[in-house]
C-alpha cells in the first residue's frame, strides 16, 4: 500500500473508534447556549467553539447508557463518505453477575474505499462491569488494507493483572494495577463520570501492552442539529481526549475534538479529527435509546 495514503487512513479508523467511545460531557439539562448559535450544519473543522462560561453541573442520576442502546455513524472525508462505525451496548454475564458487551464495528463504504482500494472490517467487543466500573478485557479482530491484526486482553481488576495474546506484542504478562480500563471501556466510564467545565476528568487505560493516563477536556458548547429522536438544534458540549504521545491509540498529528449531548445521556454525536490535508469528521446518522 502507497505509504503516503496510510496515515490517512489510519487516522481514519482511529476517528471512527473515538467517535464511538469519547462520550463524555457535563450532566447538566440547563447549560446555556452559545454566544453565537453555530450554522445547522457547520463544515467540519478542527477549531473548538469559543468556551462559554456556566454554573457547576450537577451530577448524573443513573448511568447515562444501557444495553440496548446503539448507535451509527458517517464517516466522511472531504465530503466523501468513508465508512460507517455502529456502536452497540448488548447484555451479558460473568461469572453469574451482569456485565456490558460493548461492541463496536467499522467498515469502509462509498467511494474513499474505492479511491484508495482500501478496506476496512474492523470488530472490536469490550468487556465491561457496570456496577463496579471495571474492565474484563477487550477483543479485537481488525482488518484494514493488507494489514490483519487479533488480540485478546483478559483484565483481572482486582489483581490488578492483564494477559495479552497478540502475535505483535512478545509480552504476554502485565502488572496493571487494579481496575485497569481498556482503550473501549475507559471512554464509557468517561461518558458515565461526565464533565463539568473546569474540572478535572482521568482514567487508566491499558491498551496494546501500555499503561498511561488519557485526560479529557472541556472546551465549550455548540448547538446542532441531531437526527430523530434527537431533533434539531441540540445543545452538545465539545470535549478534547489528550492522548499521549506514543500512546498507539491515535496517530499523533492534529487534535481529536467530540463533541456529547450535554444531558446527563451524554451521547457521542459528531467526531473532528486533522489530517495532513483537511479532516476527517463523524457525524451521528441514527440512534436508538436504551431499553
Amino acid at each position: 500500500m502507497n505509504r503516503r495514503r496510510r496515515p490517512l487512513l489510519w487516522r481514519v479508523g482511529a476517528v471512527l473508534l473515538a467517535t464511538s467511545a469519547a462520550a463524555v460531557g457535563t450532566a447538566s439539562a440547563d447549560a446555556p447556549a452559545p454566544s453565537t448559535p453555530p450554522p445547522s450544519s457547520p463544515p467540519p473543522r478542527t477549531s473548538p467553539p469559543p468556551p462559554v462560561p456556566h454554573p457547576p453541573a450537577r451530577p448524573a442520576t443513573g448511568a447515562p447508557l444501557g444495553t440496548g442502546e446503539r448507535l451509527v455513524f458517517r464517516m466522511t472525508y472531504a465530503h466523501l463518505l468513508a465508512g460507517r462505525a455502529t456502536i452497540a451496548v448488548e447484555p451479558g454475564t460473568r461469572d453469574g453477575l451482569p456485565v456490558y458487551h460493548l461492541r463496536l464495528d467499522v467498515g469502509s463504504e462509498g467511494v474513499f474505499a474505492w479511491l484508495f482500494r482500501y478496506r476496512v472490517d474492523d470488530h472490536t467487543v469490550a468487556t465491561w462491569d457496570p456496577a463496579s466500573g471495571c474492565s474484563y478485557g477487550i477483543e479485537k479482530h481488525l482488518r484494514e488494507g493488507r494489514a490483519v491484526r487479533d488480540q485478546l486482553v483478559t483484565i483481572d481488576p482486582t489483581a490488578g493483572t492483564a494477559e495479552v495474546l497478540d502475535a505483535k506484542i512478545g509480552q504476554k504478562a502485565f502488572a496493571v494495577g487494579p481496575c485497569a480500563l481498556d482503550v473501549f471501556s475507559a471512554f464509557f466510564v468517561a461518558r458515565q463520570r461526565g464533565l463539568a467545565p473546569g474540572a478535572a476528568l482521568t482514567v487508566r487505560v491499558f491498551d496494546n501492552g501500555r499503561l498511561y493516563d488519557l485526560p479529557f477536556r472541556h472546551l465549550g458548547y455548540e448547538r446542532i442539529d441531531l437526527p430523530a429522536p434527537l431533533g434539531p438544534r441540540v445543545l452538545t458540549q465539545v470535549v478534547e481526549p489528550v492522548v499521549p504521545p506514543g500512546s498507539g491509540l491515535f496517530t499523533q498529528e492534529g487534535r481529536l475534538l467530540v463533541w456529547v449531548t450535554a444531558d446527563a445521556r451524554r451521547i457521542p454525536v459528531r467526531v473532528r479529527s486533522k489530517v495532513p490535508v483537511g479532516s476527517v469528521s463523524g457525524d451521528l446518522e441514527s440512534y436508538r435509546p436504551p431499553d
